[in-house]
This record gives structure tokens, C-alpha cells and sequence, in this order.
């Protein structure tokens, strides 16, 4: 989830102009700063250096993102256990100024932000502006919302998360991790009977995680039809 010493820093500063010269034209140029944090101050953050390239396309930027995870987001920064060139969130921040829409990056400093209470280092500017971000440069990227909505979820923003994932689902309405991680949000919310909706079509399909139907079971809601039971959680 969520990102070389000096000696592979000045490897990659000079691999940039390489890489820049190479997919200019495949670049989309420009990823400002946009929205506000939670706090409704205005979001900021590093100037733009190396070119954004859109994380959707990044099969066609193979050569781009490589230059970028082989320096920055490598394994240990990714599982959240070091950065490569000082701190987790200085390599993800730098990630995220190359490729805003970074889903790994995304889910990675969303994990680091709420999961580790503790640590040493802040993330460089607050989290929900690198989604906010991210959406603004990428806005039919409904992976980027679903990341944002689960953010702004398990940290208690349910109605902004809500409108996340109902952006997400217009995006992509046949993705189940969309409508999985909505149902567990109207649980939250007491919308029972929506949830339930999301539910059975869920699983009717198989869906294989277990989370929301038990949630909504312990509400006394899925049971099955003409039984008055609830059908067994495998």
C-alpha cells in the first residue's frame, strides 16, 4: 500500500529531462493546486517540477512511471516501512507531483495519514488535497474517487464520502468495490435499506467479501426472502 539514497536521487534528477523530452507530447501539462482542505483553508502544495502524466494512461508511460517508482515509490515506501529519499511522505509527495492521479500513492498516503497516529513525519500538505488534486486533473478517473470517498470515510466525513462514491459509481457503475465500500458507508450512515439494496445485488454475483453482510445482519436486515430468516454468512 502506501513509497535511494543521495547517490539514486541524482540518478533519477538526471533521468528526468530524459524521460520529459521523450513523452512531452503524451503529458497533460498542468495540475494545479484546487479546493480546500477539511478545515476550509485552500489547498497548497510544491510547485509543479516534472511533468503530470495521467495514471490511466499509464501503459502508453511505462518509461514515465518507471523513473518515478524505481527512485521514489519503491516497495518499502509503498508498504509504509521507509523512504528512499528521506522521509515516506517526501516520496510519495513527490510521486504525486509527477503523476497526481497515482492510485498506489493515493491509497499509500491515505493509509499513512490514518493509520499511523504516531509518526514522525506529516504528510506535506493534508491528504485530502492530493485527492482533491488528483480529481481536478484526472476528473473521469472513478478509482480516484473511490480512494477519496474511502479516505473521507474512515475519517468520519460521511456525507463528503458519500458524494465521492456516488461520483465513482457514475464513473464506473458496474465496478463491486464501489458499491461494496458504499453499502459499508450507508451501514455507517443508517441508511439501512439502501445498503440492503447494494447487498443482495452484491451477492447474488458472489461477491466474496463478507464485511457488509454481516454488518447488515447484525441490524437484522438480508434476510431472505419468505423465511423471516437471515441466510447464513459463509
Amino acid at each position: 500500500m502506501l513509497l535511494t539514497r543521495l547517490k539514486t536521487g541524482l540518478i533519477a534528477a538526471l533521468l528526468l529531462p530524459l524521460a520529459l523530452t521523450h513523452s512531452i507530447a503524451s503529458a497533460k501539462g498542468y495540475a494545479p493546486w484546487v479546493g480546500n482542505t477539511l478545515r476550509d483553508a485552500p489547498c497548497k502544495g510544491r510547485a509543479q517540477g516534472y511533468c503530470p502524466y495521467d495514471y490511466t494512461q499509464r501503459l502508453a508511460l511505462a518509461h514515465n512511471l518507471e523513473v518515478v517508482e524505481n527512485f521514489h515509490f519503491t516497495p518499502p515506501v509503498e508498504r509504509l516501512e521507509r523512504g528512499e529519499n528521506g522521509s515516506i511522505p517526501g516520496d510519495i509527495d513527490y510521486t504525486l507531483s509527477a503523476w497526481p492521479n497515482h492510485h498506489r500513492a493515493l491509497n499509500s498516503i491515505s493509509r499513512y495519514d490514518l493509520g499511523y497516529p504516531s509518526k514522525k513525519h506529516q504528510p506535506m500538505i493534508p491528504v485530502e488535497c492530493y485527492f482533491q488534486r488528483a480529481i481536478g486533473f484526472s476528473p473521469n478517473d472513478g478509482v480516484s474517487r473511490l480512494l477519496y470517498g474511502i479516505y473521507l470515510h474512515k475519517s468520519g466525513h460521511y456525507d463528503l464520502a458519500l458524494t465521492q462514491y456516488e461520483q465513482a459509481e457514475d464513473l464506473s457503475p458496474h465496478d463491486p468495490q464501489i458499491k461494496y465500500n458504499l453499502g459499508l458507508l450507508l451501514v455507517d450512515m443508517e441508511q439501512y435499506e439502501r445498503a440492503e439494496g447494494y447487498a443482495r445485488a452484491l451477492y447474488a454475483k458472489d461477491f466474496p467479501l463478507m464485511g457488509l453482510k454481516r454488518q447488515l445482519q447484525d441490524k437484522g436486515f438480508l434476510k431472505q426472502a419468505g423465511s423471516g430468516q437471515n441466510p447464513p454468512v459463509n
